[in-house]
């Protein structure tokens, strides 16, 4: 399959038109993703999501494991799939599980290994800053990515947003790319899973220091998580 193949099938070039769904003003994406690996990488993750599909109902009681299938390694299983529905981190660990074995790089990770990326994944530890960064720790601690900066951020990264104002509140998320007004960085779209889309689809927000829009995104607790693939 040739890359601009490769990029229709994931769902990539659907991210670089996601404004058009959305109503957002510009969404620029795949942001800095001019590099043949950094594109095939991207491909591959959005494939992965895409595998998924959309909607599937929204659990959001987060009592299941918000899993859309079971998680399996080497015939065990990691989380079982949700009856009730998905939510943001179950969908992601989902996501980044099905890439990373797709792609191979889980052959020497055992079971107990996978157990526990899964819960700094959720924020599950009880430690403070994994409880804070979630994907960005989990993928340096299993040795399967790394965290990124904000402006190093390309569609295909995973990232843990926090919002602020009068209901503080998180988001585990697969970035797509910014959106920007006037060279003003206002906010950014995102596959996940969530209440307004009822369970897996796409969504836009917005920071809450952004001069345009009624964002709630605080842009000083934003991690980016990459995957090596």
């Amino acid at each position: 399959m040739n890359r601009r193949n490769m990029l229709r099938a994931s769902g990539l070039v659907g991210a670089l038109t996601l404004h058009r769904a959305t109503g957002s003003p510009w969404v620029k994406g795949p942001s800095g993703a001019g590099k043949a690996k950094d594109l095939e990488r991207a491909a591959a993750i959005l494939a992965a999501a895409e595998s998924f599909g959309r909607g599937g109902g929204y659990d959001k009681s987060w009592s299941s494991s918000g899993c859309p299938a079971p998680v399996e390694h080497e015939g065990e299983t990691i989380l079982q799939g949700s009856a009730k529905g998905t939510y943001c981190c179950g969908w992601t660990f989902a996501v980044a599980m099905k890439a990373l074995t797709d792609a191979g790089a889980l052959k020497k990770k055992s079971a107990a290994d996978l157990r526990r990326f899964q819960k700094v994944w959720f924020g599950a530890t009880g430690v403070e800053e994994e409880a804070l960064k979630q994907c960005a720790l989990a993928v340096q601690q299993l040795g399967v990515g790394e965290e990124v900066k904000a402006d190093e951020a390309m569609a295909g990264d995973f990232a843990q947003l926090w919002r602020k104002k009068d209901r503080p509140s998180g988001h585990s998320v697969l970035f797509l790319g910014w959106v920007e007004v006037a060279g003003e960085r206002i906010g950014f779209s995102y596959l996940s899973s969530q209440g307004s889309t009822d369970g897996i689809g796409h969504a836009v927000e917005y920071f809450a220091d952004a001069k345009a829009g009624h964002g709630r995104v605080d842009p000083e607790r934003l991690y980016f998580a990459r995957l090596a693939l």
